[in-house]
């Protein structure tokens, strides 16, 4: 999933931001179950994270 660099602002804008943290061209947010990581890749910042949430719900089962 990618998203541009003002819709992942919005969406970080909502959390609290003591549960995200920041280096150069990635940024983590420290969620309950899981870490979810954005990498900037050219204009977009993208994550794997829907598809470590869908891994992780097979594994479970």
């Amino acid at each position: 999933m990618c998203l541009t660099a003002e819709a992942l602002a919005l969406f970080l804008n909502l959390l609290d931001p003591q549960i995200i943290t920041t280096e150069s061209g990635r940024i983590t947010v420290h969620a309950s179950e899981r870490n979810a990581v954005w990498e900037l890749s050219g204009e977009k910042w993208c994550t794997n994270a829907p598809q470590q949430d869908r891994l992780a719900r097979l594994q479970a089962n």
